[in-house]
């Protein structure tokens, strides 16, 4: 069943707000056997709402939307979709208790007087809202079907997942659901166009045979996505392995699979007993904050020295002031001892670090804006080398963070 995410706030269109709900819908209804085939964001205007409605409902099963449910004049969904659909709003006992329920679970009382929560269009229903106090809607005209959700992404998430779905597999049949699942070739270090054009001209098609086929570009690489029925999952997987290895490409795939970088080296590292820390300059500490996003991270990840200023790196690290004057902060010899410094006051099994000119002032023309050193020290060795990216400052850090990930990757495996 075709599914479109209608987004209602101005705030988004203003920029004041990034949606973070057509993400993680557009990953979530397959795995339940729904497909969203449109995003649609628009502002808090009544003539918008309902003409997007009439539009969506013209090539989707079913709508859901974001947004516009709170207790301030601007949340006017409720009211704008009761006049759409021609249903005058009422409250009635059942919708009373569920708006003290919603508060019971907070420990507040509801006031009447300060929202209208318990109004809703005839016809509708009021649905359970496990994170806030707005309840969710849902209307079903037959064929098609509404639900509205509030649009902070802790309740939307939770809303779809534990009212919405199973209110969907009560009102349709089982048949309208196909579960599909996605595999991910994950390459890094060659562009797409090499890829497609110059290492594997009949790659795109050969995998075509097999799966629905797209090229998703990430940083440092690109993806190339497989999507397929859940009951050929097996088969599939095994086939795209095998197109994949015997082709040019092999040599750049650093993951069959979906997991982020972060959670790869977590789970490898774990697997192997491997510890992990960082010496972070240029990156103030986004390498270890990713590292620590990770559920059991605890498990391998030591911690990371953010060594900004110069005097951090000499007296926690123990870079040589030498090193300093002779090379600079931003070289190999730097990062090099950096690593070290950092695996010997940490006291893990690998270190990597970084020290880099993210800009956009302090870059020179032997060691412009994008340069970075990563170093790396393990029981056995002790290198590093030196990098260049480009991208403006906040880019720069997430390229310098991931090609160091992608080198503790490497260590990882090889130790």
């Amino acid at each position: 069943m075709n599914c479109a995410l209608l987004i209602i706030g101005d705030e988004l269109l203003a920029g004041r707000t990034r949606d973070l709900n057509g993400h993680w819908l557009a990953t979530y209804l397959p795995t339940v056997g729904l497909k969203l085939k449109q995003i649609k964001i628009i502002n808090d205007n009544e003539n918008e709402i309902k003409s997007s409605i009439t539009e969506l409902f013209n090539n989707v099963d079913i709508i859901i939307t974001s947004g516009g449910l709170g207790p301030t004049k601007d949340d006017i969904t409720k009211n704008i979709l009761a006049a759409h659909f021609q249903k005058e709003l009422i409250f009635d006992d059942s919708s009373i208790e569920l708006i003290k329920k919603l508060y019971a679970k907070f420990d507040k009382e509801w006031t009447p007087s300060k929202n209208a929560y318990h109004y809703y269009p005839r016809d509708f229903e009021l649905l359970d809202n496990l994170n806030g106090y707005a309840p969710g809607l849902l209307y079903n005209s037959g064929e098609k079907t509404i639900l509205s959700a509030p649009g902070v992404p802790r309740e939307f998430k939770s809303m779809v997942e534990n009212t919405f779905v199973p209110r969907l597999k009560e009102i349709y049949s089982s048949d309208h659901f196909k579960v599909t699942t996605l595999f991910s070739i994950r390459t890094k270090g060659v562009p797409e166009e090499v890829i497609f054009g110059e290492l594997c001209p009949t790659l795109w098609d050969d995998l075509s045979k097999i799966a629905k086929v797209s090229s998703l570009p990430h940083l440092l690489g690109i993806d190339i996505v497989l999507y397929f029925n859940l009951e050929n999952e097996e088969e599939t997987i095994s086939k795209a392995k095998s197109i994949i290895e015997a082709s040019a490409l092999k040599d750049y795939v650093w993951q069959y699979g979906n997991l982020e970088l972060e959670e790869l080296i977590v789970k490898e590292a774990t697997d192997k007993k491997i510890t992990i820390g960082f010496a972070e300059s240029c990156t103030g500490g986004l390498t270890s904050s990713k590292i620590t996003n990770i559920s059991g991270s605890s498990s391998v990840f030591y911690g990371s020295i953010v060594s900004y200023a110069n005097s951090v790196k000499t007296n926690i690290l123990k870079v040589k002031s030498s090193t300093l004057e002779n090379f600079g902060a931003v070289s190999e010899e730097c990062a090099k001892e950096m690593a070290f410094g950092a695996r010997e006051a940490l006291e893990c099994d690998i270190a990597i670090s970084y020290t880099g000119i993210a800009g956009p002032g302090g870059g020179t023309p032997t060691k412009p804006v994008g340069t970075v050193g990563i170093g790396w020290a393990t029981k056995n060795e002790n290198s590093s080398t030196m990098v260049y990216h480009k991208g403006d400052r906040i880019g720069l850090k997430e390229r310098f963070s991931r090609s160091g990930l992608f080198k503790l990757l490497e260590l990882i495996r090889g130790h």
